[in-house]
């Protein structure tokens, strides 16, 4: 997985850089029942594990502007700390590797994690990053300050929020909560649970339903169209703007679509 653009293009900046490789084994916490990965630039990737450790590797991307600061930089161990939250106990947080204080320059993680899927997680980059999931059972939260997210057959639950990137998710199961401040999204919801919740500041979103499902939407867009397959009529606001509402079925999901500026589609598909 590649990082960020913008990652990418302050590593090429520097004059001085090197790279590594890592891999840290995780046991599982008496009384902790979910986990936070917190990173500060870095893309990671998480897929289930065939035990109830957390496994993580990849490698680190480093740069700097002297030798001697690359120096400090590559004195950083590359281990995953863990760190208590005083408000949640029951969190089992991990700390990524991160600048030393004082300290200028470039430490990106790319990173591939195995974990339960049925533990519950949260994933924070402060940073650039991005970011995809695969088999989720259990409930996961996802912010990255730029970067693509990917969902990949997912259920229990995806709330997630991108400062800038694009978002899609196939094959999910149960609720979304999709966010996006500049970013086309593309989401196929298999088995829908209440919510199908999709916003962008800028950009195209298109959703997909089941051809029987039952929902209540309301998409609204301020300067773009939006169309749909379920047979509902959507209105022109104002000169430039769109919105759809409307009722199929008993209306057991709703639906919020949003685009600030950009096309809405929301089309009847069974996936496979």
């Amino acid at each position: 997985m590649a990082l960020a653009a913008g990652l990418l293009a302050l590593l090429g900046s520097c004059s001085h850089r090197s790279v590594a490789e890592f891999a840290q084994q995780v046991a599982e916490v008496p009384g902790k029942t979910a986990i936070r990965i917190e990173v500060e630039n870095g893309t990671i990737g998480v897929a289930a594990s065939s035990d109830r450790s957390i496994h993580i590797g990849g490698g680190v991307r480093r740069a700097a502007d002297s030798a001697e600061m690359l120096a400090r930089l590559e004195a950083v161990p590359l281990t995953f700390r863990t760190v208590e939250d005083p408000k949640r106990p029951e969190l089992l947080v991990l700390r990524s590797p991160a600048l030393p204080e004082g300290a200028s320059g470039i430490l990106g993680l790319e990173l591939g994690v195995h974990l339960p899927a049925d533990l519950p997680l949260e994933i924070v980059i402060t940073g650039s990053g991005h970011v995809t999931l695969g088999d989720r059972k259990a409930p996961s939260q996802v912010r990255t300050g730029r970067g693509d997210l990917r969902f990949e057959n997912c259920a229990g639950g995806v709330v997630a929020k991108t400062g800038s990137g694009n978002v899609i998710a196939f094959g999910h199961r149960g609720d979304v909560d999709l966010q996006t401040n500049l970013g086309d999204m593309q989401v196929f919801v298999r088995e829908p649970g209440s919510k199908v919740r999709l916003i962008t500041g800028q950009g195209t979103v298109q959703c997909y339903l089941p051809t029987a499902a039952q929902f209540e939407v309301d998409a609204r867009v301020e300067k773009g169209k939006i169309g749909n397959s379920f047979g509902l009529t959507a209105e022109r606001v104002q000169e430039f703007g769109a919105v759809l509402v409307g009722t199929v079925g008993s209306g057991a999901t709703k639906v919020i679509l949003r685009s600030g500026s950009g096309h809405i589609a929301l089309s009847a598909k069974d996936e496979p």
